[in-house]
């Protein structure tokens, strides 16, 4: 890329005299200044300095230096020294534009990884990007989006070589899109902190010295993407929330999330839900095998009891999985449409015959059933007098090949099959699907899964689900499942994501069996994302940091508080004291009180209380104590029995909250 020299740190750096050559100023380099600007190479050479010679001497060590692994990996991923010069221009025109802008690598080294810019602490689990660089999968060349808030239709597509392909070009493209820029310019004010920030210092630490913990983030897209998962963590933190993102990041790899509006997100995420690629359940204490895998169903007509087996959700989606189609490209799908709509267009029944020739009428029970009544069964006035039942999972079985043994009322099912390809376009055989194409990935999203009693839930499929055991790897494995009798086992192309809170005290912990064929994905409070929320000078984003601090030393990690209590604050143009208080009296008081079991004092310490010298700001009031008046001077009472108030009056209070963060005066609004 002709032009400019692609070093990777910017620090806007102040143009200096040359010293060898008068009158004529320069960007210096490192050991001169702290960064290094794209310097035209004309400057250099009339400054009599060897561009090549330099950046041989200094190019490994600037990007060693300011790079991470991830950020290596990035670059070293993209086609050409061209592509990567590209991407080196792009971001030194955007430091050159916004200096204090951090920059930071996702992913690893055997999944996706990208480049984000935008703002992001040091420490923080999560940043806020505001721009994305990643890699385009057939050209291997970079690509630069934009977040969606800030697109709004204006820019409705990544910035490529192409579009700009001088250091410049970008510059003049920042510059064109500034007001759109304009509405996210707190997030372009960081801490010009490089990918190397957030690497993890494995090295010696000083004294009182912290270690950078690597964290990775939630993916803009994943090519390696994990078969089980858990998301857990306390209440509040997004688990629900995520699993949108997460499904979409395996449905569609390179879908650009994090630059694509939550409206939109959920729209996708119900297209696939449609397509039969996403399943979301929830376990909870009356959820079993049967539902999951497959049980008996007790139907009743006419008087009579009849048991069916009918496969559970997880089932369904594995019968799916392995078929390899969406609802929109299954020809029996479309098949069984058009049966449901000819039925209702005869009037809710249609006449079919066996392969031996034999009529009988056919109705809709609902579900995967439906009831026949031979003619032999049939009086003179055409009433039925004997109907029976068959499962339309067995009319599928039997389109795919699968052995009839076993399948009752096997004569109507085949008559069943016959008619769905004479009269609605089933083809004679299913669709193959050839080696070399990808097979299409199918979700499970389990909410809660440690709601309900798991190991009885999974059943056998514990170990059917690890990644070795599905079906196609070398060490796969089939079991018989014990209503159908049928071989089952399950497909590598199925995901399962799984949330769960680790701060309800009523659930039991999931088992070793379980816990070892999942890998775990932490949610953790983020303070960070409410630090721009501010309620009458209280920053909401330090009031709950400070607040998870004491929970974290009075009980654990695991019972903090989330951030996603406060996200409504956001939905205020203004938000009031007002609303923040019916959050504190509804959601953050009921919350603390199970955490504590009741004990008012600790919850005191946590809204730091004792040490609110104005008892108007105090959310709990220990009133004097009456125990003598109460039971006489006989009888002693420990401290925790005495009795607790809550002051109404405090939530109110602006005051009350800015004294949780600092009661010392320091803190209070105003000050």
């Amino acid at each position: 890329m002709e032009g400019f020299f692609p070093f990777f740190l910017y620090r806007a750096p102040v143009p200096m005299a040359s010293p060898s050559c008068p009158g004529v100023t320069y960007l210096p380099f490192p050991g001169e200044y702290s960064g290094i600007a794209s310097a035209p190479a004309s400057g250099l050479l009339r400054c009599g300095v060897s561009p090549s010679r330099l950046l041989q001497n200094q190019k490994e060590s600037m990007r060693d230096q300011h790079l991470c692994d991830r950020a290596r990996e990035f670059f070293a991923r993209l086609a050409n020294d061209k592509a990567r010069a590209w991407a080196h221009g792009v971001i030194n025109a955007i430091r050159a534009t916004y200096p204090a802008i951090d920059v930071w690598a996702t992913g690893g080294l055997d999944q996706y990884v990208d480049i984000r810019i935008g703002k992001r602490g040091r420490k923080a689990l999560r940043g806020a990007p505001v721009l994305y660089l990643w890699i385009e999968t057939n050209s291997k060349w970079p690509r630069l989006w934009v977040h969606e808030d800030i697109r709004q239709g204006v820019m409705p597509h990544p910035l490529t070589h192409t579009d700009a392909p001088a250091e410049n070009d970008v510059r003049q493209w920042l510059i064109k899109h500034a007001d759109q820029f304009s509405s996210r310019l707190r997030d372009f004010s960081g801490g010009g902190l490089d990918p190397v920030s957030y690497q993890n210092n494995t090295g010696a630490k000083a004294q009182g010295e912290t270690e950078e913990v690597n964290i990775v983030e939630q993916p803009l897209f994943s090519a390696n993407p994990v078969l089980n998962q858990i998301l857990f963590g306390p209440p509040g933190t997004g688990k629900t929330f995520s699993t949108i993102e997460q499904a979409l990041s395996i449905l569609d790899p390179q879908l650009p999330i994090d630059a694509i509006g939550r409206t939109d997100l959920k729209k996708t995420f119900d297209h696939y839900v449609a397509l039969g690629q996403i399943v979301f359940t929830t376990f909870h204490q009356s959820f079993s095998y049967e539902d999951f895998v497959e049980g008996l169903r007790a139907v009743s007509a006419e008087g009579e009891l009849e048991y069916v087996v009918e496969a559970g959700v997880f089932k369904r989606l594995c019968e799916r999985a392995s078929a390899g189609l969406v609802a929109d490209e299954d020809p029996f799908d479309a098949a069984l449409a058009l049966l449901q709509a000819q039925l209702e267009q005869a009037g809710g029944v249609l006449e079919m015959k066996t392969p031996s020739g034999k009529k009988f009428k056919v109705t809709y029970e609902g579900g995967a059933t439906f009831g026949f009544v031979p003619d032999s069964s049939q009086g003179d006035g055409g009433e039925n007098h004997s109907k029976y039942r068959a499962n339309m999972t067995y009319v599928r079985k039997l389109f795919s090949g699968a052995d009839a043994k076993g399948m009752y009322n096997i004569s109507y099912v085949r008559g069943m099959l016959n008619y769905l390809r004479e009269k609605c376009g089933l083809p004679a055989t299913p669709p193959v699907i050839t080696s070399n194409q990808p097979k299409k990935p199918f979700i499970l999203i389990i909410d809660e899964i440690n709601r309900g009693n798991v190991s009885r839930i999974f059943g056998e499929l514990i170990t059917l689900i690890e990644p070795s055991k599905r079906a196609g790897q070398p060490e796969a494995l089939e079991v018989t499942l014990p209503y159908s009798k049928e071989a089952f086992s399950v497909p590598d192309n199925v995901f399962i994501i799984g949330t769960m809170n680790t701060a309800d005290r009523s659930l039991s912990g999931l088992d070793i069996a379980l816990r070892r064929r999942f890998e775990f994905v932490e949610m953790s409070p983020q303070p960070e994302l409410l630090s721009d929320l501010v309620v009458d000078g209280v920053n909401i984003g330090e009031l709950l940091q400070v607040m998870n601090d004491r929970i974290e030393v009075l009980l654990d990690r695991d019972h903090c508080l989330g951030h996603a209590y406060f996200i409504e604050l956001r939905s205020f143009s203004v938000p009031e004291v007002a609303d923040l208080a019916r959050i504190f009296r509804n959601k953050i008081f009921p919350l603390l009180q199970e955490y504590f079991f009741e004990d008012w004092e600790r919850i005191a310490w946590v809204l730091n209380d004792h040490r609110k010298t104005n008892e108007s700001c105090r959310f709990l009031i220990r009133p004097a104590s009456t125990v003598e008046e109460l039971f006489g001077p006989d009888v002693s009472v420990a401290p925790q029995g005495l009795r607790w108030t809550i002051n109404p009056e405090a939530f109110s209070s602006i005051q009350a909250y800015a004294e949780i963060i600092d009661a010392s005066g320091s803190g209070a609004v105003g000050a």
